[in-house]
């Protein structure tokens, strides 16, 4: 599966999706931002219910800070793409995606599969949907959590 990085979009829909994973990558969070509109909202159903960790963040601001505590202290973050799969009018895409780097926190490798179920008005991210394996995601962070800060658990 080729990382985000090395694709080339076939239309724009897809350029907007890879373009969402490789400024993640970058860690271009003033770029990625533009990307949204907003009002946006992302849903996260698969969330651990722990103390630090939201389900869901409603508006642009909120998930661009997020994203951003998250993964500013991240090594070797790289997103590979397997599908990306559209409605016709591209208003939404889902996307078989992974993610995989190192949490300097705990020392371990955070490697996850996801699926992203993305809709877009105008052009811009109004809603996405993050479906993930909690248990790859709780052995990466066990001890350290990260919501409005750091988190110890």
């Amino acid at each position: 599966m080729p990382r985000a990085d090395e694709m080339s979009p076939a239309d724009p829909v897809e350029a907007r999706v890879i373009s969402f994973y490789t400024l993640l990558m970058k860690k271009d969070f003033a770029a990625w931002s533009d990307l949204f509109a907003d009002d946006a909202k992302q849903e996260n159903p698969f969330m651990p219910s722990l103390d630090g960790l939201d389900s869901g963040f409603d508006g642009r601001d909120r998930i661009v800070f997020h994203y951003k505590t998250v993964l500013e202290n991240r090594r070797g973050l790289v997103f590979t793409i397997d599908a990306i799969h559209q409605t016709e009018g591209g208003e939404c895409a889902i996307v078989e995606v992974g993610g995989r780097s190192e949490v300097p926190e705990t020392g371990r490798i955070y490697d996850q599969r996801y699926v992203w179920i993305f809709r877009f008005r105008d052009g811009k991210i109004v809603g996405m949907r993050e479906y993930f394996n909690p248990l790859a995601f709780e052995k990466a962070f066990k001890g350290f959590l990260v919501g409005e800060g750091a988190v110890a658990n």
